[in-house]
């Protein structure tokens, strides 16, 4: 019934633009400077609020405050068509990582290894990684940045625009790899801090989480990285709240 409702949606006509569909959008901005009980607010177009379990706690981050991780909290965010990434992405979030586990998962769609999972790992043995399960095997787990399990704050984004997935850390290219394809949308959370909330535990903090259902240049990742509200979402298309709105009902 979702797929009739998007496709019902994408087929609709306005004056001077032909469709919404296929808009490029940030999805989700968690700046993580406030809590309310346990809810997180996501300051993009789609309410993409996420609710913490566990013993979250705010410290100073980068910008405004931060999310401090103690090795059994995560949040969790509803799946929302939004979320349901299959052409390109961006992650980026500002991440630092004091012990722990030795794969520690940032931001991801899916409880399990299944089809539609995306994740932007901090830590993946020794090294970080943006990984995606519906991609050639090579693609899933052998495109390894540097580590960054150093106690220090750094700026982790990875991108897929289709055909190559980068890994970004503190705005410089770090590893790519050529992976051609299309990824399947799971009807999973998506998990912010460990995998599906029981496994693969954040022990840091996380700031700055934000998500783009495209690929950023470098040049965009480097202002989203020095002010992360200086990056305006493309106001080419007039229409990106209009289809917020329509999705959210």
């Amino acid at each position: 019934m979702k797929q009739l409702a998007i496709l019902s949606l994408c087929a609709l006509m306005f004056i001077g633009v032909v469709t919404v569909c296929g808009a490029q959008e940030l999805v989700l901005h968690l700046p993580l400077d406030e809590l309310s009980g346990d809810v997180a607010a996501d300051v993009s177009e789609f309410g993409n609020d996420a609710t913490f379990k566990g013993n979250p706690k705010l410290i100073d981050g980068v910008f405004g405050k931060a999310v401090a991780f103690d090795g059994k909290t995560s949040a969790q965010i509803p799946d929302h068509a939004s979320l349901d990434i299959v052409e390109a992405i961006t992650i980026e979030f500002w991440v630092f990582i004091e012990g722990g586990e030795a794969i520690q998962s940032g931001v991801e769609k899916g409880a399990a290894w299944v089809s539609g999972l995306y994740n932007l790992a901090a830590l993946y043995n020794g090294g970080t990684i943006l990984q995606f399960f519906d991609l050639p095997d090579a693609c899933n787990d052998e495109n390894i940045g540097p580590s960054i399990q150093d106690g220090e704050w750094h700026f982790l984004a990875g991108t897929w625009d289709g055909d190559t997935i980068r890994l970004y850390i503190d705005g410089e290219l770090e590893a790519d790899m050529a992976c051609k394809g299309k990824l399947s949308p799971n009807d999973d959370a998506l998990f912010i801090g460990a995998r599906g909330g029981s496994g693969r535990f954040l022990t840091g903090a996380l700031d700055e989480i934000k998500m783009y259902n495209y690929a950023l240049t470098k040049e965009e990742l480097l202002a989203d990285m020095e002010q992360p509200f200086a990056l305006a979402v493309d106001a080419r298309d007039k229409l990106a709240t209009t289809w917020a709105r329509l999705k959210s009902r």
